[in-house]
């Protein structure tokens, strides 16, 4: 149980009864992988810029990182830049998120947790059912206009011999119409399509982060909101092999 000085005494989280939503279920009912993605954090100020609202947030975050069975220093992370780019992480490394990219692979053997910030772009997670490879992207406006979806199955193809036949696909909530003028979601399933993943394996959260109640929106609080995490990670309890230390 975690209480915030920003938040009234009554006010309690406790990331152990945090369940996984429901338009994640096409991933995580496959045996050895964990997804997950944390909303809104009740009473949490988020006043600030991002940096000191992400500061306030981390013990929230943190909590549910390690009840979800994974140790913070595991997390790689983008640094979203709202480009095109991905890089391929692994156990080796540093948690400090990786300059210039906002798309994440690795292969089916790591250990390493995937992560990404949202507060009205949408997060896509790729799970290569037949090798257990995984990716997350952050896919926004600009994102979704220079194609970073095919840009990430492309290097997951090089990378790690992904067909995109084999891909699972999963779109988070997001801004959408009628609270923004361009349909992000549908265009990202258009390119998962064009990318080569079968329709039936893509799925769409549905949901529209205008409703500020559940998620933070960029858009509807004028910049002054927080950041939904996404994570996507192996499940350690099913997972046969060491864990790097």
């Amino acid at each position: 149980v975690i209480q915030n000085d920003k938040m009234s005494p009554t006010t309690f989280i406790d990331p152990s009864i945090m369940e996984t939503p429901a338009f994640l279920k096409p991933i995580q009912s496959y045996p050895g992988e964990i997804v997950q993605f944390i909303e809104r954090i009740p009473g949490v100020d988020v006043t600030g810029d991002r940096e000191t609202v992400l500061e306030r947030l981390e013990p929230y975050h943190k909590a549910e990182v390690e009840a979800l069975g994974w140790r913070w220093k595991d997390l790689r992370r983008a640094e979203q830049v709202h480009g095109t780019k991905v890089a391929l992480v692994g156990d080796i490394g540093s948690n400090y998120p990786v300059e210039g990219v906002d798309g994440l692979i690795c292969s089916g053997v790591s250990d390493c947790v995937l992560a990404i910030y949202v507060a009205d772009c949408a997060a896509v997670w790729l799970y290569d059912k037949e090798n257990c490879h995984r990716s997350l992207i952050h896919s926004g406006k600009a994102g979704t206009a220079g194609n970073i979806v095919s840009n990430t199955i492309k290097s997951m193809k090089k990378c790690l011999g992904v067909e995109p036949s084999n891909l699972i696909a999963v779109i988070s909530p997001c801004i959408r119409p009628p609270h923004y003028e361009e349909d992000i979601p549908t265009a990202i399933k258009a390119q998962l399509i064009e990318a080569g993943v079968p329709e039936e394996q893509i799925h769409d959260s549905g949901l529209d982060t205008a409703d500020t109640k559940r998620f933070y929106s960029y858009r509807m609080e004028k910049g002054q909101t927080g950041r939904m995490l996404a994570l996507f990670g192996p499940d350690h309890a099913t997972r046969t092999h060491a864990i790097i230390l």
